[in-house]
């Protein structure tokens, strides 16, 4: 049992390795001259729709229709994944050159970089364990309550509608660029 449980990691592994180059590829083909606003707007309609998936596995509806656990993981959380890469880190990564001035390259686009990642890495996780810990307590020991945190995220999604309106747009960005030529 203990193989085919590393092999399924390794093949998962795989398979989200690929799904993230057809991400970049998706971005590159359809989304790089979309404005990012409506990029990420998608991506946080995707984001809903994932945290629903993982709630239906969490309640293990995916079992209820047949789909087995390997076929539901592989679909949810390795292709559905990769593919909000295309919707989200490429996106961002791409504003983030947009908007940075000249000759201060390096530094700002590290900075911006450095701060996504301080936010995915260690803010998100932070959160996520404090409100598991106040609120839920899902342990290793008893995970009976991780479907309500798969509830929780599902009903916090919807917030990144609130913060797209941050983001500027194309006309606002080369405005601000043109003024800084100045």
């Amino acid at each position: 049992m203990v193989g085919v449980s590393k092999f399924m990691f390794a093949m998962i592994t795989l398979i989200g390795q690929v799904c993230s180059i057809l991400g970049v590829i998706v971005y590159e083909m359809w989304l790089k001259e979309v404005e990012v606003r409506t990029v990420l707007f998608w991506n946080v309609i995707l984001g809903i729709i994932g945290a629903f998936l993982n709630y239906s596995f969490a309640m293990r509806w995916n079992l209820a229709c047949g789909i087995s656990d390997y076929a539901f993981i592989i679909f949810t959380d390795v292709v559905f994944g990769a593919i909000t890469t295309a919707f989200s880190t490429l996106p961002v990564m791409a504003l983030f050159a947009k908007i940075t001035p000249k000759r201060v390259e390096g530094t700002v686009f590290a900075f911006l970089t450095g701060t996504a990642n301080l936010d995915q890495g260690v803010l998100q996780p932070m959160m996520g364990a404090w409100i598991n810990y106040q609120f839920v307590g899902v342990t290793k020991d008893d995970q009976s309550g991780y479907p309500t945190l798969c509830l929780i995220t599902l009903i916090l999604a919807p917030i990144g509608f609130a913060l797209i309106l941050l983001i500027p747009k194309k006309a606002d960005i080369d405005k601000a660029n043109e003024e800084r030529d100045l």
